[in-house]
Parts: C-alpha cells; structure tokens; sequence
C-alpha cells in the first residue's frame, strides 16, 4: 500500500469526524451496533421454528442464508439482481432442497436496471463506469407464483431499492405476511433520510421497532409478536 495514500485517507476519516456531525452518529451507532450484535448481517431470532420461510433480499454471497438453514432449518428464497452473484448462488445451493434462489429483483413493477458493479456495494443509486444489468419483477406476482404465505423473517439489504420495496410492500398490504423484518437503510441523497422516516411512520401500524441503530441495521417486528 503506498503509505501516502494511507496517510491521506486516514486524515480525511479524521477530518470527517472531526467536521460532520450525521458522520460521528453513524460511526457511534454503527459501534453500538458491533457491541450488541457482532460483526456482519443479524442472524438471532429467537423464536422462528423450523420449516418456516425467510427471505433474503439481496443475497449477496448467501452468507446470511446458509447461516439461517444452518441454525433454524428454515426454507430460503435468495432474491439477487446482480446477475453474477445470482449465478454463483445458485450454484452454492445447487444441492440444498431448503434454499431457491431467484436472479432478480423484488420490486414494483417488472423491468431491467442498470447498476454499478461493485461486489457487496452494487447499486442502482451509485453512479459507476462499470455496470451490470439486472432484472426486477413484481412482488405480488413472485408472491403468488411461490404461494409466499406467511414469512418468519426478511432480511433487506438492497442498497437504496429499500426505499421502493418497503413502501410496495406497505401498500398492497403485503407487510402483514412478514412477522420478523430485518432492514439496511442507505444514505444516498438528502431526501432519504425522510424517506427513511417516511417508510418507519407506516411501517409502525402493522408492526414494533424492537431494535434500531439508524442506517446501519433495524429489526422490526409484526405486532403481537413479542420479542
């Protein structure tokens, strides 16, 4: 590593905590967040039982995935928009009858985006000269098509698509068939820190934030439920 490359960026992390506030609540939060849940994607659930059926939105390596088989003996449906990573999904869990992985998207409508390819960060919402294609269908059909009745835990990490699938899910009235939703939010813009109020304010009538480190991960829970 060129070490005056790693002096600049080590000043400029500094210099950032130094002069910008919403920076140092992050950085406290995220902290917060690694002392009560470890390192990586929340993966306790006391409470889901076996045969249940989680989602992985935004699968990514299906990490989290196999951990959840792993642990609970759930079913699993990976959702990836990200072609390749959807390729290298399926061929993990070629061999595993408890995990089906779809290469696409969950959102609105049914259509084809572009994204920046940058592994775990890739993203409709960030501007890159490398760029991938992926595809995004209707929730309500892919629900009806895999007969997605009751769902134990969602897992949301889709690097801004959140700002779109929730709101969806709020309004067909989809929400309710999730008991345990466990969601990334991004900063991308100035106006999704209201959006992210937005989403919460109706998130709260079909279910409880049992837990909250803002934009770094947030667990809410379907009301009744308990914790």
């Amino acid at each position: 590593m060129d070490i005056g490359m790693s002096i600049h960026s080590e000043l400029s992390k500094f210099w950032r905590i130094l002069s910008d506030a919403e920076y140092r609540a992050f950085r406290r939060d995220y902290k917060a967040y690694r002392r009560a849940h470890g390192k990586g994607t929340p993966a306790g659930y006391p409470g889901l039982l076996p045969g249940q059926t989680v989602l992985d939105i935004g699968g990514f390596r299906g990490d989290w995935t196999a951990m959840m088989v792993e642990r609970y003996a759930v079913n699993a449906h990976i959702f990836e928009l990200h072609p390749q990573f959807a390729a290298k999904l399926q061929k993990r869990f070629s061999e595993n009858e408890a995990v089906c992985t779809h290469a696409f998207a969950l959102g609105k409508d049914n259509m084809e985006l572009s994204l920046s390819d940058d592994a775990d960060a890739s993203s409709v919402f960030v501007q890159s000269d490398a760029t991938t294609t992926g595809a995004v269908r209707n929730l309500v059909e892919v629900f009806e098509e895999l007969k997605l009745d009751r769902i134990g835990v969602a897992k949301i990490n889709i690097e801004g698509g959140e700002y779109e699938l929730l709101p969806t899910l709020i309004e067909t009235a989809y929400i309710e068939k999730f008991d345990r939703i466990t969601v990334q939010f991004h900063e991308f813009s100035e106006g999704d820190r209201k959006r992210r109020d937005d989403i919460r304010l109706a998130l709260s009538q079909t279910h409880d934030c049992v837990w909250c480190y803002p934009f770094v991960w947030e667990e809410w829970h379907i009301k009744g439920l308990g914790t």
